[in-house]
């Protein structure tokens, strides 16, 4: 799956703001943790609920080293809901999906770092 930075919708990147105020993770961390939490989400998230006008992320930070690992537990995930892995595209607002809706999903669970100790 080939992209360079993701674009989070204006409003999660808000959250993740107050998040990193609340916990002192920053975005790309927190984005980490709800990508985990939304892949676990049984239903799929629509990319369409997200818009690109937030905050950029390269992939290499938002990734760092567990790049490999991280995607291919997406890539399992998109085989479970039966995506087309081929759609270059759809992998990657579906991605974006995720990461998105998983930002939305810990702030919703997250007042402060000892909230963390509940989702490990």
């Amino acid at each position: 799956m080939r992209f360079s930075k993701i674009v989070l919708d204006k409003q999660v990147s808000r959250k993740l703001s107050i998040l990193k105020s609340r916990t002192g993770l920053t975005p790309n961390i927190l984005c980490r943790f709800g990508l985990m939490l939304s892949l676990k989400d049984p239903t799929s998230p629509d990319p369409n609920l997200y818009k690109q006008d937030g905050q950029e992320l390269m992939r290499h930070v938002l990734l760092g080293d567990l790049d490999t690992i991280l995607i291919a537990l997406f890539k399992q995930r998109a085989y479970k809901d039966k995506l087309d892995l081929n759609d270059e595209k759809l992998m990657v607002e579906l991605f974006r999906a995720h990461i998105n809706r998983g930002a939305e999903l810990l702030y919703n669970r997250i007042k402060d770092l000892k909230n963390f100790a509940k989702l490990i």
